[in-house]
């Protein structure tokens, strides 16, 4: 016994059936698009990564008096032939008062390097504390070959940092980045 062939779909429905996926998936990559900026900030706020000061704020001039002890840690990521350290490696600050370090870029190679420097900040509470008056990292970077310089990093912490806070990490990581090519 044979069994009977299915009856083929007409190809309208299959037509439908295809736009109306594509379009679901269209509507939702546009919503996502959407609620993808305010997610990732909740995230960042949530596990206390501080990337998102970005807009250069005015530093708080209140001083406590009270003092915490910056540290500042630096990190190229992929291996890129960058030397890349702050000036200071730790910093005794008072909260409040606006604080500047720096950091030394040295390209140890041949070739341009296009890099986005990342800055976190530990704990999670000093990270909702801090305010990036200046920083290397609100833009992308570009190093010429053995091109060597050093940018400033005009930070404050607010007085009102928890009191069990004495130590703060200032993280960096560059990350290359390919060239943008104008059109």
């Amino acid at each position: 016994m044979q069994s009977e062939p299915e009856p083929k779909q007409p190809k309208k429905k299959k037509n439908l059936r295809l736009f109306l996926i594509l379009a679901g998936l269209g509507i939702f990559m546009f919503v996502f698009a959407f609620i993808n900026v305010p997610l990732f900030r909740m995230y960042c706020q949530k596990v206390g990564i501080a990337i998102s000061p970005n807009s250069k704020a005015s530093p708080e001039t209140k001083s406590s008096g009270r003092k915490v002890t910056v540290l500042f840690t630096s990190v190229v990521a992929n291996n890129a032939p960058i030397l890349f350290k702050p000036k200071d490696s730790f910093q005794n600050i008072v909260l409040g008062e606006t604080a500047k370090n720096e950091y030394r870029f040295v390209n140890l190679s041949n070739d341009t390097i296009y890099f986005r420097p990342v800055h976190s900040v530990l704990p999670e509470d000093a990270a909702t504390k801090l305010t990036l008056s200046k920083c290397f990292c609100f833009d992308d970077q570009v190093i010429l070959p053995h091109q060597e310089y050093i940018l400033p990093v005009l930070y404050s912490f607010k007085s009102d940092l928890d009191s069990e806070v004495e130590n703060i990490t200032m993280h960096y990581t560059l990350f290359p980045k390919e060239k943008k090519n104008k059109k």
